[in-house]
């Protein structure tokens, strides 16, 4: 797993206030297309927040099947950790350790909506579901940038680059 750190502000552990944790997943399914979501005025790769008692891994599961509503996937060990101290953290004046897990995950089902169980901030504005070709990501990513929280689209950009080299190198030996 690789792991980038992402600290602009030069802080330091004994500068945070709090720490989270997250797993995210990039869901790919056999026709190489990604599901991404939009909820709260931003694009993310669906996942969320560690809750007690679960291991990461357990998150993305919980996660995947609230926000994308299928049942049957694969997820892999993750690939990537990225660790961001954040003195800005969603303009609430605290500083933030986050770490966030990506792991790929593969399914052929289809996202089902019935299926699915929002959180309060989640279901607060339109939760929509998205399908880019893995080939399209990166200029859709920079297509949609005025549809992002910056931070996030740092972090999409980060997962997208290294999901690509972990996955998808084309080198020959």
């Amino acid at each position: 797993m690789r792991t980038v750190v992402i600290n602009d502000d030069y802080l330091g552990d004994s500068d945070v206030d709090y720490s989270v944790t997250r797993a995210k997943g990039i869901i790919i399914n056999n026709e190489n297309k990604v599901i991404l979501a939009h909820n709260n005025g931003t694009f993310q790769f669906p996942g969320g927040h560690v809750e007690e008692g679960e291991d990461e891994k357990e998150c993305l599961i919980r996660e995947v099947r609230e926000e994308v509503g299928i049942e049957n996937f694969h997820v892999e060990d993750p690939f990537l950790k990225i660790i961001t101290y954040d003195s800005h953290y969603f303009n609430t004046g605290s500083v933030v350790l986050n770490t966030i897990y990506y792991y790929r995950v593969t399914t052929d089902e289809q996202p089902d909506e019935e299926k699915t169980n929002y959180d309060l901030i989640e279901a607060s504005t339109p939760f929509k579901l998205y399908f880019v070709d893995l080939d399209k990501l990166d200029s859709f990513l920079e297509s949609e940038i005025n549809n992002f929280d910056k931070p996030i689209y740092r972090e999409m950009k980060i997962a997208s680059k290294i999901y690509d080299e972990e996955y998808n190198n084309d080198d020959v030996i």
